[in-house]
C-alpha cells in the first residue's frame, strides 16, 4: 500500500496528469498518513509554489478553478494542525520567496480591481505566514519584500476607505491582516542595522501610502454598516502603528545631524558638515516633502493629496519634536524645520502665496498652520531673548511674515484663522502689535455677523488680547487703538454689537486685575473721545457719528461697571482722580440733557447715549458715595434722573427700546434712593412717589402686547436690545427687582403681572424644545426661574395673585355652564359668600365658608356622577398648567390659597372627563398627572388645612368611588399593563399620603380610618368582583386591583402607627383584622389565576407581604398586652403563608425574573422569617438554611448583572439582618461554607464570575450586619482571610478588562466596607497594606467613561477608607498610598485634558469626569484638614500634582476642582516645604509650580485671610 502511495510525487511532476487530479493527489498526500514522501511538507510546499509560479509566469496553463484551489490548498496547509505539530517538533520547513512575491502581486491586483483569485484566501495565506515564527522568515529575511507588502496592503485599505459611497462594507480581513503586517514590520524595522536604508525605504515606498491611510481613517464618516471591530479597535490600533513606523524611521537620533546640516544656515554648522560628510542622509526634509507635495491627475485627487499633506505636516513636526527636542535642545533646528513645513503648505520662502495655491484649500491650510504653531508653543522652541540676542530675531521675523500673510489673506469665515492669530499672540504679543488696529477691526469692531463656531473663535481671540494686555499692564494702549478703530469712517449700522457676553466677562475680569490708575486712564480716554466727537457736532444730523458715540458710551459703561469700586481704603490720589472723572462726565451728561430739553437734538442714538450716560453716572456716583467717605457727591442725582425721565422731546413713539429700558432703570434707581431715606416714618408724598415709580417701571400697557416672541433670546447686554429683545429685557428688569417693585403696585397691576407670568410659563411648556443658550434669557425662562426661586414666596400678595390666575386658567379650559352645575361656589367671589353667613356662624370666615361649600358640591357631584367634558385640543394646555402647578411651593401658600388649589385639582380629577376625541393613553396620563400633583401638595405643612374643610375619610371615599365608577364605565377597556400600572402607582401614592396626613393630624383619626376601612370592606362594587366565580371582566379586574392596592396601602400605614399608643393599638389591630379578612379571598382569587394578565408579577407578593406584616402587628400587640402568652400566640393563616413561602423559593432563582418581583419576594422572605421566629416555629433552622441557600443561588445566577445585584442589596441587607440577629453556630458555619465555596480564585479563569460576585456581595453585606457576640468574633477573626482572597480576585480579574465592571469594582467595594467596618477589629496593619497594593492592579483605561468613573470611585473610596480609619498604618505605607493616589490624579488629568473638536466628549461623559475631579478634590481637602498627621505628605503630593499638570492642558472645569483641592494641601505646606519644592523640581515643572503658588497666594490665601473685593 505504501508503495502505491509513494508514486504520488512522480504523478504531481508528470505534465500529462490533469491539474484537477494533481490537486486531488496533493490534498490526499497532505492528509494521508500512509503516503510516504521524504520531507513531505517541504515537497508539497515546493510543488504548490512551483505550480503557482509557473501559472503566473505564463509557463504552464492552469484552469482558473485549479488556481483558486491551489491558493486554498496553500491556505489549508499553512493553517493546519499537522503543520503546527511538525514545526513545534523542531522540523524545518521553508517557503520560497516567490510565494511572498505572488501574495504581494495578488494584493496589488485587488487594489487595481483585476483580481483573479479570492482576496480572502490570499490574505489568509499572508496572515498564516506572518503569524508562524518559522514561515515568517520568508518576509522577515527580505526587508524590501516586507516593505512592498505593507505598501500594497495600505493601498488596498485606502482604496476601500475611499469608496465611502459604495454599498459594499469594509473588509474586516483586510484590516486584521494589515495590523498583523504592521506588527511584523515594526519588529523587523527595529532590527535593521542601517538606519539610512530604513529611511530611504520608508520615504520612497511607505510614506505616502501610510499618511494617506491615516488620513482616510481619521476623516472617514463611520456608519452602521462598517464593522464595529474596525470602527472601534482596528482603526485606532492601525493609526498607532502608522505613527510608530513613521517616528521610528524618519526621526531617530542618528539622523539629527543630517537634519541640522540641511536646516541650519551654513555658518552655524560649518564644522559639523566637515566632520559628518558622507555619513548621513542628504536632505532628509527635502526627501520627505518631495513625497508629500505630489500633485494628483484629477481635481479630486489634488484635493485629497492636499488634505493628506496638510494633515500630515503637523503630525511629522510633532514626531520630530518628540524625538529630537524633548530636553529643550536644538530649538533652532526645530524652528527651521517648522518653516520648511509651513512653506510646504503652498507658500514661498517669503511667505507669499504660490501661483498654484487654490483658495479652496485655506480651511485645511489654516488648520495645519494652527497645529504647527500649537506644537511650537508646546515644545517651547521660541525664546524671545535668545532669538533676539543670539539669532538676530530670525524667529520673530518669520512670525511677523506669517502674521502679515494672515492679515493680507484674511479668512474671517474660518475659525482656524482666529486660532492661528491667537497662537501668534501667545508666542509673543509683539508679533501682532504692529497690526493691532487691523486685528481689532477684523475680529472685533468690524466683524461681520457670524455663525456660532466663528463667533466663539473670534471672541476667544479678543479675550486673549484683553488678557495679554492686562497682564502686560498695557490696557490703556489697547483701548487707545480700539477707540481709533471705532472712530474710523465705516457703515456703523452694519457693525456688530461691540460687547458680547464672552468679551464682557473677559473685560470685567481684566479690569478687576488692573491697577485703578490705569482703569481711570481708560475712562478718561473714552470720555475725551466722546467729548471730541459728540459735543462739537451736536446740531448735525449724523447717524454714523451717533452710532460711534453710542459704541463708546457702551464701552464706558462696561468699564465703569467692571473695575473695583472706591472704598474707605482707596488712596487719596485715586479718589481725587475719580472725583475729577465723575465731574467731567457729569458735564457731558448735563450738556446732552440740555440739548434735548431745548429741542436741539432729535437723533435716536444720541437719545440712547444721553440716557445711557445718565444711568451710568447716577449708579456709579451712588455706589462711590456709599462706599468711600473720601468721595464727595455732587448731589445732583435726583435732579438728573428727573430730567432724564421728563425729557420734553422724548415721546413714547420716538423712544427706542433701549431708551425705554434705560428710563425704567433710572426710575428703579430713584425708587431705591427713596427707599434708602433714613426717615423711620414714610410720608404720604414718599408713598405716592414710590407707587408712581413702580407703575412706571411695570407699565401695564406694555403687558397688553401679545406674547408673540416668548422664546426671543436676550443675551443680557444693553447693546443687543431692540424691538425683538425689549420684552425679555424689560421682564428681566422687573423680575430681578420684584421685592422692590411689587409692594408699591396696585392689586390690578399685580394681577396683570401674574396673568403675564402664567401665559409666558404656558408658552414655555408648550414649546417643543428649548434651545436657550446658558448666557441668554427669554420671557418663559425668566418666568420659570422666578417661579422656582424663593423670591415669590416672600411676596404673599403676588404669590396669591399667581395662584388665582392659575386656577382661573384651569377653569378657562372648561365650559362655564358645566362648571356652574357642578360647583357654582367656585365661580363666586368671597364677597358674595359673606352675605350668606348665618348668625350662628360668625366665627366662620367667608373664604372658609366658600371652600366648605365647594367641597360639599364636589362630593355631591361624585354621588350624582356629574362630569365636565374636556376636548382633545385642551389636553396639552391642561398638562402645561399642571406642570406649572407642580412647581408651586406649597409651603409659601396661604391656607385659603392652598385649599383652593387642592380643591381645584381634586375637582379636575373627579369631575373632568376627556371626551371620545382624546386617546385613552392621554386621558390616563392626565389623570396620573393630577394624582401626582395632588400627592406633592399633600406633603407640605399647609396640607393639614384641607382636613379642616373636608373630612379625610370623605376625600378617600370620594376618590375610590370615582375610580370604581370609571372602571365600571369601561373607561379602562383598552388600557395596557404598563399604562394601568403607572396610574395605579400614582393613585396608591395619593392614598398613602392622605392616610399619613390623617394619622399625623391625630384629630378624629380613628373615626376617619374606621369609616374608610368600613367603606372599603362594604364596597358593593369590590364585593361583587370578589364573589364572582366566573371569569372577571376587564373593569372588574381593575376594581379588584384597586381594592387590593388601597387596602394594602391602608394596612401599611396602620402597621407603622402600631405601638405609638396602647389605647390606639386596639382600634388599629381591629382595623387590620377587618382589612386582611377582605384581602385574603381577593388575593386567593388572584393566585388562582384570575386577572393574571393585567396584574404585575410582583403584585400578589406585595399584597401577601402586607397581610403577613398585618398579622405580625396584631400578634405583637397581643404579646404586649399579655406577655405570658409570648410563644403561644399563633398566626391564623400561617399554613397559607408557608405554602406561599415555598412557592417563592421555587420561583426565585431558576430563571430571570423582573426586578420588582425579586425585591418583593426578598421582602416577603424577611417578613416570613420574622413571623416564624415570633411564633417559634419548629423548623426555624430549616427555614433559615433554605432562605440563605436561595439568596446565594439567586445572586449566583448567570443572568444576574452587576446593576441588578446593586438594586437587590438593600432588600438582601434587611433580610440578612433578620437572619443574623439570633444566628446559631451551625447556621453561621453554613454561611461560612457558602462563602468558602464561592470565594475560589480559580473560578475567575474558569468563567464562573457570578458565583464569585455572589460571595463577594454577601461578604460586603455581612460586614454591616449585627451578629451575636460569638459569631461576630469568629467573623472578624477570619476577615483577614477574606481580605486576602478578595485581593487575589482583584489581581486575577484585573487581567481581563471585560471583568472590571463585572467583578473587580464590586470586589473593591467589598474591601472598602470591610476596612470601614473593621476599623476597631482589624489589628494587623499588614492586611491594610495588602489592600493598597491590590488597588494598583485595577485598570483605569476603560473605553466607557461610565466604567472609568466607577473604577475611579472604587479606588478612591478604598484610599479614603484607609486614610480615614487607619491613619497610623497609612503613615507607614506612605509611598504605596502616594503612588495609588498619584495614579488617580494623573489619570483624571489625562482624561480631562483639552481635546480637539473631533475628540470632544458628550455631556454625560463630562459629568462623569467632573465627578472624578471632585473626588480628587475631596481627598486633597481631607488631607489638608488633617495635615498635622500627614505633614510629610503635603510637599510630595504637591510635587506629584505639578509634575502631572506640566504634561497636559486641563479643561477649565476639571482644573477648577483640582486646583481648589491642591490649595488645601498648600495651606499645610510651611516655608521649608516651598523652598524644598523650588530646589528639587525640574525646570519645566518648577515653572508650573511657581504659577500655581502665585495663584494660590493671590486668590486662595488672600481669600482665607478675609480680603474682600467689591465691584459695581
Amino acid at each position: 500500500m505504501a508503495a502505491i502511495y509513494s508514486g504520488i510525487h512522480l504523478k504531481l511532476k508528470n505534465p500529462r496528469t490533469p491539474w484537477p487530479d494533481k490537486l486531488k493527489l496533493a490534498r490526499f498526500a497532505w492528509i494521508s498518513t500512509q503516503c510516504l514522501l521524504p520531507n513531505k511538507e517541504q515537497v508539497l510546499f515546493d510543488w504548490t509554489s512551483h505550480a503557482l509560479t509557473g501559472f503566473y509566469n505564463k509557463k504552464v496553463e492552469v484552469p482558473p478553478e485549479v488556481v483558486e484551489g491551489l491558493w486554498s490548498y496553500l491556505d489549508d496547509i499553512i493553517h493546519s494542525r499537522k503543520l503546527h505539530n511538525v514545526l513545534s517538533q523542531g522540523k524545518t520547513v521553508s517557503l520560497r520567496f516567490t510565494i511572498a512575491q505572488m501574495i504581494n502581486e495578488r494584493i496589488s491586483e485587488c487594489t487595481s480591481g483585476l483580481s483573479s483569485v479570492s482576496l480572502h484566501t490570499v490574505l489568509n495565506c499572508c496572515s498564516g505566514i506572518l503569524t508562524s515564527p518559522v514561515l515568517s522568515v520568508t518576509y522577515t529575511a527580505n526587508y524590501e519584500l516586507l516593505v512592498e507588502l505593507l505598501a500594497r496592503l495600505c493601498g488596498l485599505s485606502s482604496m476601500q476607505l475611499r469608496q465611502q459611497k459604495c454599498e459594499e462594507p469594509l473588509s474586516l480581513k483586510v484590516f486584521e491582516v494589515l495590523l498583523v503586517v504592521f506588527s511584523t514590520y515594526l519588529t523587523v524595522q527595529k532590527q535593521q542595522a542601517n538606519s539610512n536604508r530604513v529611511f530611504s525605504q520608508v520615504t520612497a515606498k511607505l510614506l505616502q501610502p501610510l499618511l494617506l491611510l491615516r488620513h482616510l481613517l481619521n476623516t472617514r464618516v463611520w456608519t452602521e454598516k462598517d464593522d464595529v471591530k474596525i470602527r472601534q479597535n482596528l482603526s485606532k490600533e492601525i493609526r498607532t502603528k502608522v505613527d510608530a513606523v513613521l517616528q521610528s524611521a524618519l526621526f531617530i537620533s542618528d539622523h539629527l545631524q543630517s537634519y541640522k546640516e540641511e536646516l541650519l544656515p551654513s555658518e552655524d554648522e560649518a564644522g559639523a558638515r566637515k566632520s559628518h560628510a558622507g555619513k548621513g542622509l542628504l536632505g532628509p526634509v527635502k526627501m520627505i516633502l518631495s513625497k508629500l507635495c505630489i500633485q494628483g491627475d484629477s481635481n479630486e485627487e489634488r484635493v485629497l493629496f492636499y488634505a493628506v499633506k496638510s494633515n500630515s505636516l503637523p503630525l511629522l513636526f510633532k514626531f520630530a519634536l518628540d524625538s529630537f527636542f524633548k530636553g529643550g535642545e536644538h530649538k533652532l533646528v526645530a524652528f527651521h524645520l517648522m518653516t520648511k513645513l509651513v512653506t510646504a503648505l503652498g507658500f514661498t520662502d517669503e511667505l507669499d502665496i504660490e501661483k498654484t495655491f487654490s483658495a479652496s484649500n485655506w480651511g485645511l491650510t489654516l488648520l495645519a498652520l494652527e497645529n504647527l504653531l500649537n506644537s511650537c508653543l508646546a515644545g517651547d522652541i521660541y525664546n524671545v531673548a535668545v532669538d533676539k540676542i543670539q539669532h538676530k530675531e530670525v524667529q520673530f521675523n518669520f512670525y511677523r511674515k506669517l502674521a502679515r500673510l494672515l492679515f493680507n489673506n484674511a479668512q474671517v469665515s474660518i475659525p482656524a484663522w482666529y486660532r492661528c492669530l491667537k497662537s501668534l499672540l501667545t508666542l509673543n504679543h509683539h508679533i501682532l502689535e504692529p497690526d493691532l488696529d487691523e486685528l481689532l477691526s477684523a475680529v472685533w469692531v468690524d466683524a461681520d455677523n457670524m455663525e456660532i463656531r466663528i463667533r466663539k473663535a473670534s471672541e476667544a481671540l479678543v479675550s486673549a488680547v484683553l488678557q495679554t494686555y492686562a497682564k502686560l499692564r498695557q490696557l490703556p494702549k489697547l483701548f487707545e487703538e480700539l477707540l481709533d478703530v471705532i472712530c474710523r469712517p465705516a457703515a456703523d449700522e452694519l457693525r456688530p454689537a461691540l460687547l458680547s457676553v464672552t468679551i464682557q466677562k473677559s473685560l470685567s475680569q481684566c479690569l478687576l486685575d488692573t491697577p485703578p490708575s490705569q482703569n481711570l486712564e481708560i475712562c478718561w480716554l473714552i470720555l475725551k473721545r466722546i467729548q471730541s466727537y459728540l459735543l462739537p457736532h451736536m446740531g448735525e444730523q449724523m447717524q454714523d457719528l451717533a452710532l460711534k458715540v453710542f459704541s463708546m458710551s457702551l464701552l464706558l459703561n462696561a468699564v465703569l461697571f467692571s473695575f473695583k469700586t472706591l472704598d474707605n481704603s482707596t488712596p487719596v490720589p485715586i479718589a481725587k482722580q475719580t472725583q475729577n472723572l465723575m465731574e467731567e462726565m457729569l458735564n457731558v451728561v448735563t450738556k446732552l440733557l440740555k440739548q434735548f430739553e431745548e429741542n436741539l437734538v432729535t437723533e435716536e442714538k444720541i437719545q440712547d447715549v444721553a440716557l445711557l450716560l445718565t444711568h451710568t453716572w447716577v449708579e456709579v456716583d451712588t455706589l462711590f458715595q456709599i462706599h468711600c467717605f473720601r468721595y464727595t457727591s455732587q448731589h445732583v442725582t435726583t435732579s438728573l434722573v428727573e430730567r432724564a425721565l421728563t425729557l420734553k422731546n422724548i415721546e413714547d413713539h420716538d423712544i427706542t427700546p433701549l431708551g425705554k429700558l434705560l428710563q425704567k432703570l433710572l426710575a428703579l434707581h430713584k425708587l431705591k434712593m427713596n427707599l434708602l431715606k433714613s426717615s423711620t416714618v414714610t410720608s404720604d408724598e414718599d408713598s405716592t412717589n414710590r407707587k408712581l415709580l413702580a407703575q412706571f417701571i411695570v407699565s401695564k400697557q406694555e403687558f397688553l402686547v401679545q406674547l408673540n416672541s416668548t422664546d426671543q433670546i436676550w443675551d443680557l447686554q444693553l447693546c443687543s436690545i431692540n424691538s425683538n429683545t425689549y420684552m425679555p429685557a424689560r421682564w428681566f428688569l422687573i423680575a430681578s427687582n420684584f421685592p422692590l417693585i411689587v409692594p408699591y403696585l396696585a392689586q390690578k397691576d399685580i394681577s396683570n403681572l401674574a396673568d403675564f407670568m402664567v401665559v409666558s410659563l404656558l408658552e414655555s411648556f408648550r414649546a417643543a424644545g428649548n434651545n436657550l443658550e446658558n448666557t441668554g434669557v427669554s420671557l418663559s425662562l425668566i418666568s420659570r426661574q422666578l417661579l422656582e426661586s424663593q423670591v415669590l414666596c416672600e411676596l404673599p400678595g403676588m404669590y396669591s395673585a399667581l395662584i388665582k390666575c392659575i386656577i382661573k386658567a384651569f377653569f378657562a379650559l372648561l365650559d362655564p355652564s358645566h362648571v356652574h352645575l357642578i360647583s357654582p361656589s367656585f365661580l363666586k367671589p368671597c364677597a358674595e359668600m359673606s352675605m350668606d353667613v348665618e348668625d350662628g356662624e360668625t366665627s366662620v370666615t367667608p373664604s372658609l365658608k366658600r371652600l366648605k361649600a365647594i367641597s360639599e358640591e364636589i362630593l355631591n357631584s361624585i354621588k350624582l356622577r356629574s362630569s365636565v367634558p374636556l376636548s382633545k385640543t385642551k389636553v396639552d394646555s391642561f398638562l402645561s398648567l399642571l406642570k406649572v402647578t407642580r412647581i408651586l411651593n406649597g409651603y409659601a401658600m396661604t391656607p385659603e390659597d392652598y385649599s383652593e388649589v387642592f380643591l381645584c385639582l381634586f375637582m379636575m380629577t373627579v369631575c373632568v372627563q376627556c371626551d371620545e376625541s382624546v386617546e385613552l393613553s392621554d386621558a390616563i396620563g392626565l389623570l396620573r398627572e393630577l394624582f401626582s400633583v395632588m400627592t406633592a401638595l399633600l406633603m407640605v405643612t399647609n396640607s393639614i388645612t384641607i382636613l379642616k374643610i373636608i373630612h379625610g375619610s370623605s376625600l378617600l371615599e370620594a376618590t375610590m368611588t370615582f375610580l370604581f365608577t370609571r372602571c365600571n364605565e369601561a373607561f379602562l377597556r383598552g388600557v395596557d399593563g404598563p399604562t394601568w400600572s403607572s396610574l395605579l402607582q400614582s393613585v396608591q401614592d395619593f392614598i398613602q399620603t392622605l392616610i399619613q396626613l390623617i394619622i399625623d393630624r391625630k384629630s378624629s383619626m380613628c373615626i376617619n380610618l374606621e369609616k374608610f376601612t368600613s367603606f372599603m370592606v362594604k364596597s358593593n362594587s369590590a364585593a361583587g368582583v370578589l364573589t364572582v366565580d366566573a371569569e372577571i371582566s376587564k373593569g372588574g379586574l381593575c376594581i379588584l386591583q384597586l381594592h387590593l392596592v388601597t387596602l394594602s396601602t391602608l394596612c401599611k400605614e396602620l402597621i407603622v402607627t402600631l405601638g405609638k399608643s396602647k389605647q390606639l393599638d386596639g382600634t388599629l389591630t381591629h382595623l387590620l383584622e377587618m382589612a386582611t379578612s377582605v384581602i385574603e379571598p381577593a388575593i386567593q382569587s388572584v393566585l388562582m389565576g384570575k386577572g393574571s394578565g393585567v396584574l404585575r408579577q410582583s403584585f400578589s407578593v406585595e399584597v401577601v407581604t402586607v397581610m403577613l406584616k398585618s398579622e405580625l402587628g396584631r400578634v405583637c400587640h397581643l404579646v404586649q398586652r399579655r406577655p405570658e402568652e409570648d410563644g403561644l400566640v399563633k398566626i391564623s393563616r400561617m399554613s397559607f403563608y408557608r405554602s406561599f413561602f415555598q412557592q417563592i423559593l421555587k420561583e426565585l432563582f431558576p430563571s430571570p425574573r423582573p426586578m420588582d418581583f425579586l425585591v418583593s419576594s426578598i421582602n416577603y422572605l424577611c417578613a416570613f422569617y420574622t413571623a416564624a421566629k415570633k411564633i417559634k416555629a419548629e423548623d426555624l433552622g430549616e427555614i433559615h438554611a433554605e432562605i440563605l441557600r436561595s439568596i446565594h443561588a439567586l445572586l449566583s445566577g448567570s443572568w444576574m448583572s452587576v446593576s441588578e445585584m446593586k438594586e437587590l442589596e438593600g432588600a438582601i441587607k434587611e433580610l440578612l439582618d433578620q437572619l443574623m440577629e439570633d444566628c446559631t453556630e451551625e447556621q453561621f458555619h453554613l454561611l461560612l461554607m457558602i462563602l468558602r465555596d464561592g470565594l475560589v480564585v480559580s473560578k475567575v479563569e474558569e468563567g464562573h464570575h457570578t458565583e464569585i460576585l455572589s460571595a463577594v456581595t454577601l461578604t460586603k453585606l455581612l460586614a454591616c450586619c449585627l451578629f451575636p457576640e460569638h459569631c461576630s468574633k469568629a467573623f472578624w477573626l477570619i476577615t483577614p482571610q477574606f481580605i486576602s482572597i478578595l485581593i487575589f480576585v482583584i489581581k486575577e480579574s484585573s487581567k481581563q478588562p471585560l471583568l472590571t465592571r463585572a467583578l473587580t469594582i464590586p470586589t473593591l467595594e467589598a474591601l472598602t466596607v470591610l476596612l470601614r467596618q473593621g476599623e476597631t477589629k482589624l489589628s494587623n496593619p499588614h492586611h491594610v497594606v495588602m489592600v493598597l497594593g491590590a488597588v494598583q492592579f485595577v485598570p483605569l483605561d476603560s473605553h466607557s467613561m461610565e466604567e472609568y468613573h466607577a473604577a475611579f470611585e472604587a479606588i478612591h473610596e478604598v484610599l479614603f477608607a484607609v486614610i480615614l480609619c487607619y491613619p497610623q498604618v497609612m503613615l507607614k505605607a506612605f509611598p504605596i498610598f502616594l503612588n495609588c493616589f498619584y495614579r488617580l490624579v494623573s489619570s483624571v488629568m489625562h482624561e480631562g485634558r483639552q481635546k480637539g473638536e473631533t475628540d470632544r466628549a458628550c455631556e454625560k461623559d463630562k459629568e462623569y469626569l467632573l465627578k472624578c475631579a471632585m473626588l480628587v478634590e475631596r481627598m486633597y481637602t481631607h488631607i489638608g484638614s488633617v495635615a498635622e498627621d500627614f505633614t510629610v505628605m503635603s510637599s510630595f503630593m504637591v510635587a506629584q500634582y505639578v509634575s502631572a499638570l506640566q504634561r497636559v492642558t486641563l479643561q477649565p472645569e476639571i482644573k477648577a476642582h483640582l486646583t481648589e483641592g491642591i490649595y488645601c494641601v498648600l495651606d499645610r505646606c510651611v516655608e521649608q516645604d516651598i523652598k524644598f519644592l523650588n530646589t528639587t523640581l525640574q525646570m519645566g515643572v518648577k515653572e508650573v509650580f511657581s504659577e500655581l503658588y502665585s495663584s494660590y497666594t493671590h486668590y486662595h490665601k488672600s481669600q482665607r485671610q478675609g480680603e474682600e473685593k467689591y465691584t459695581v
